[in-house]
């Protein structure tokens, strides 16, 4: 068995508090490194910034409607990326494309994280 954790309910609807974010960490534990090597193709990002941005508002401190608000901006970062040119690696001859999907693939998970905290 591993350790337990104490889930703290939210007073008026009985949801526990911070789902959104303890579902956001998760996420970026996950698929985190994934995101960073998107992101490292365009010279506006720096390395893991946008990643470590996200993990930096991962706070209880944090309101759920704050937090709804930083991962919408971050969906705004990888849309907006879509526009912009990127530097491709050897990896990615002819794959411009593919790299559009990953960052909108980034920017749906992001999206439904924002909808969770919205719902909080």
């Amino acid at each position: 068995m591993g350790k337990l954790d104490t889930i703290t309910m939210t007073p008026g609807n009985g949801v526990p508090k911070d789902t959104a974010i303890r579902l956001t960490q998760d996420f970026l534990r996950r698929h985190g490194s994934g995101l960073d090597d998107l992101l490292r193709r365009f010279p506006s990002m720096r390395g893991p910034a946008l990643r470590k941005a996200i993990e930096a508002r991962c706070t209880s401190s944090e309101t759920t409607l704050e937090f709804a608000l930083v991962l919408g901006e971050a969906v705004d970062t990888l849309l907006s990326l879509q526009e912009e040119d990127c530097k491709l690696l050897p990896v990615d001859d002819g794959r411009r494309f593919q790299i559009d999907v990953g960052l909108r693939w980034y920017a749906a998970r992001l999206h439904d994280l924002s909808n969770a905290a919205r719902r909080m």
